[in-house]
């Protein structure tokens, strides 16, 4: 469910004074809900005092845009009027993180109308879930052309971790965001058909057994799908593993966890993995262009109490074609109202367009925007 977890934000430009803004008012509406300014400018100050959280969302982005996309900066081009104020703030950043404001708006709305209510130990799974998603992007980052790059790592010896991360963060802010995760993994569970409380998770697991036993596979990659399905067929037919791999690109072992985790992580269809017998190979898995064959080496059943959290996951992804068109249906019906002054709802894309920047022509005094200011001819100074 990243495209829940995450708070992605797009390229822009520009600057405006938003996080030195003192007039009370309410930075959106959102069917009747607010989302205040006060809000809004304590979340940008929270982001903007974290370079950790900042590497974790540019590298974020990078990931899930292929590396299309490049977060701007947080902070504008100048600083607030009095001694001590905040820098000014990216309006691109600010409309995009009000954007991601409100989409959260919808989500927990849409909650709340379906009476989907999150327990304490939800709340808790939530906080490990986002732990565990800040360490696979920050491990995933660290594996690619960013990997030295200090914008995305923080300059750091090893990958940042969730922990570092969130620990950079004012309680507060990380509350809200563990609070969304446990919400919208709830909705994702209720909208599954099968509910989020550990009766109705368990009697899932119960129907389901054979996708959570534990698997241990040996792994050999192949170049083509050819040669891919010659190894299956030694496999099958008796050949060691070790002779098979010989002629694989690369292989070794995935360590041993639920089936449906290792279907998932390899985007493979789990009705491919589940009717593979112990000693026996799966069909060729196309990975990135590549080709993979498991061979199975042990098989066993794995309890409730230790199988709970891929479980959820589990539910939660049957669940989230049927989340995304409820939200879907939501955005298109949603009465959303925002402060010019952050830019425009645009309900056929349901984002935050940023203020467009004014000619030259209509700036009055433009040298008084410019971040050196024009030498004064007067006889008195210096």
């Amino acid at each position: 469910m990243k495209w829940l977890l995450v708070l992605l934000i797009l390229v822009g430009g520009g600057g405006v004074a938003a996080a030195s803004l003192a007039v009370p008012t309410n930075a959106a509406v959102v069917n009747g809900s607010t989302i205040s300014q006060a809000t809004l400018n304590s979340d940008i100050s929270a982001i903007a005092g974290s370079p950790d959280y900042q590497c974790y969302l540019t590298s974020e982005d990078y990931l899930s845009s292929n590396g299309n996309e490049e977060l701007p900066p947080i902070t504008g081009a100048g600083q607030g009027q009095n001694v001590g104020d905040n820098p000014t703030a990216n309006n691109a950043f600010v409309a995009t993180y009000l954007d991601t404001e409100i989409g959260h708006e919808l989500v927990l709305g849409l909650a709340a109308t379906r009476n989907v209510t999150v327990t304490p130990e939800q709340l808790s799974e939530a906080r490990a879930s986002l732990i565990s998603q800040i360490d696979s992007v920050m491990t995933q980052v660290s594996q690619t052309a960013q990997g030295q790059n200090r914008r995305f790592t923080c300059g750091t010896p090893g990958p940042l971790t969730g922990q570092v991360v969130l620990a950079s963060l004012p309680e507060s802010f990380v509350d809200a965001q563990v609070q969304f995760v446990a919400t919208a993994s709830a909705l994702q569970e209720d909208l599954a058909g099968v509910g989020s409380s550990q009766g109705q998770l368990q009697s899932y697991y119960e129907q389901h057994r054979s996708q959570f036993d534990t698997v241990c596979f040996n792994a050999a990659e192949f170049s083509g799908e050819a040669a891919a399905k010659q190894a299956q067929a030694a496999i099958d037919f008796g050949s060691p593993f070790a002779q098979v791999a010989s002629s694989a690109t690369q292989s070794g072992t995935i360590p041993c966890t639920e089936l449906v985790a290792v279907a998932g992580e390899l985007g493979a269809k789990l009705s491919s993995l589940q009717g593979v017998a112990v000693g026996k190979a799966s069909p060729p898995i196309s990975v990135n262009g590549s080709y993979i064959v498991l061979e199975l080496s042990k098989r066993t059943p794995t309890p409730y109490a230790t199988a709970k959290p891929v479980v959820s996951q589990a539910v939660q992804e049957v669940g989230a074609r049927a989340t995304q068109a409820a939200i879907t249906t939501a955005q298109r019906r949603a009465s959303v109202h925002v402060d010019p002054r952050y830019g425009t709802w645009v309900p056929t894309t349901a984002s935050v367009s940023t203020p467009f920047a004014p000619a030259t022509s209509d700036v009055l005094n433009a040298p008084a925007n410019e971040a050196t200011p024009p030498v004064s001819k007067s006889p008195f100074s210096g």
